[in-house]
């Protein structure tokens, strides 16, 4: 009869209990209080041996490629033998491989440039970068793909000018409205170092002499020529010309972008404030140019009268016997002069 304790342990392993090895080592192995799916067993009386398991006829056990557990209802091998069957172990996972100690590092990240926020570890949990620039991190230089602007030509200081030169513009045309003068205002010209700002086309004096060709000047100058015309030109005529009327009044030129004669300078007539006469037409058809006339004569002091009134309205007043290049014309403009001088000749 097999012994005490390998019976038990038969059993056991019968029913798929495993025991402690402990247990086996002493010799002592309590039996399960509860099988699951098997009716409770009653209590042993204290020193019986446990029953035997049924019989069951032997079937040979089938051994798989993968080493598997024999089914549950194989016979137990070894319980009549009295030999204690190798409780199996599960596998014991291999540990993941170790990189060798002398195996180059993994490169860190690239760290962020001084005074930048570092790049954030995960994409989850990353923060959004700020799309501005803090203030001592500004830029003082532009960036390289910014797109240039052009220079400025016109400086706060030349710019304060023009709009105070505009302002005496449209008030210069009020007043020579008001005179009664007929004329009209143009787009300002700006040529490089020429231009006129609201270049004025006088077409009629307020005293009804008409001038041609047209004109583009100051309205400055179109109001000194109005006042001369008015105040000089016509009561001389009447005058020294057997009371004769003025009617039209021939220019030779207003703008036009050029050098002064025989200077570096540009000419007055390069900034519209300047006009050169060629002559007068008088009501009964007689035309007085300007030239030099026979002297003692009434086209001389007609001449000389006209012209000694122009300086006044014009700071300069150049004609015949000044030089070569006025001998036939009068030029006259309102270029300013220091200390508000004048020059005439």
């Amino acid at each position: 009869m097999a012994h005490p304790t390998i019976r038990r342990l038969a059993a056991a392993l019968w029913l798929g209990v495993a025991l402690p090895g402990a247990a086996l080592a002493q010799g002592t192995v309590p039996l399960p209080a509860t099988v699951p799916g098997a009716a409770t067993p009653a209590p042993l009386p204290e020193g019986a041996d446990a029953p035997l398991p049924a019989e069951r006829p032997e079937t040979p056990v089938e051994q798989t490629e993968t080493g598997a557990a024999p089914a549950a209802d194989a016979p137990v091998p070894g319980a009549d033998s009295g030999e204690v069957p190798a409780v199996a172990t599960p596998p014991i996972p291999e540990p993941a491989p170790q990189a060798p100690s002398d195996a180059p590092a993994a490169p860190d990240a690239p760290a962020a440039p001084e005074g930048e926020p570092a790049a954030p570890a995960s994409p989850d949990t990353a923060a959004p970068t700020p799309a501005y620039v803090p203030p001592e991190k500004a830029r003082t230089t532009p960036e390289p793909s910014a797109p240039s602007t052009p220079a400025m030509e016109v400086t706060p200081a030349q710019t304060v000018e023009a709009a105070a030169a505009v302002e005496d513009a449209v008030l210069c045309e009020a007043e020579l409205k008001q005179r009664g003068a007929t004329f009209t205002v143009g787009e300002t010209i700006a040529d490089g170092d020429c231009g006129v700002l609201r270049p004025v086309a006088l077409t009629r004096s307020s005293s009804g002499v008409s001038i041609s060709p047209a004109t583009q000047f100051l309205c400055r100058t179109a109001l000194a020529l109005d006042i001369w015309l008015a105040e000089s030109v016509e009561p001389a005529a009447r005058e020294h010309l057997d009371g004769a009327e003025v009617t039209a009044l021939a220019q030779a030129s207003t703008y036009v972008c050029r050098g002064r004669a025989s200077e570096s300078r540009i000419s007055e007539h390069s900034r519209g404030s300047a006009v050169d006469i060629g002559g007068f037409t008088l009501k009964d058809g007689r035309t007085v140019a300007v030239e030099k006339p026979e002297p003692g004569t009434p086209e001389d002091r007609f001449a000389a009268a006209v012209r000694r009134a122009a300086c006044g309205p014009f700071r300069t007043v150049i004609g015949p016997g000044t030089d070569p290049d006025h001998d036939t014309h009068l030029h006259l403009d309102i270029a300013a002069r220091s200390n508000d001088s004048t020059y005439c000749r």
